[in-house]
């Protein structure tokens, strides 16, 4: 996936899901983790598109669940967003060119 489609991904997983954030997202290697796996996997195999989705166990900061702990029903609805996004970003080009 060309990095502007991997962006757009998570452009269209955030409009899917108010517990994910685009503006949270950072698309770079921060020094801190050079050494977790999914750099070293990058740097040693070339895989591109591992994704690091992290959920604190306080839950979201924003939508209608703000202030709430993450619970099973949550994260499952955050993987389906996740699936949907997939399948948007290789299906939905109407979606894809209105978030561009």
């Amino acid at each position: 996936m060309p990095l502007n489609n991997f962006i757009l991904y998570y452009r269209i997983f955030s409009e899917q899901n108010d517990n994910f954030s685009f503006e949270d997202c950072a698309f770079v290697v921060h020094k801190s983790k050079e050494s977790c796996s999914r750099v070293a996997m990058w740097r040693e195999f070339n895989l591109i598109n591992s994704y690091t989705c992290e959920a604190s166990f306080c839950g979201p900061t924003r939508g209608i669940h703000n202030k709430c702990h993450f619970n099973s029903m949550l994260l499952e609805g955050i993987g389906k967003s996740f699936c949907k996004a997939m399948v948007d970003i290789t299906e939905n080009r109407d979606l894809c060119k209105r978030i561009m």
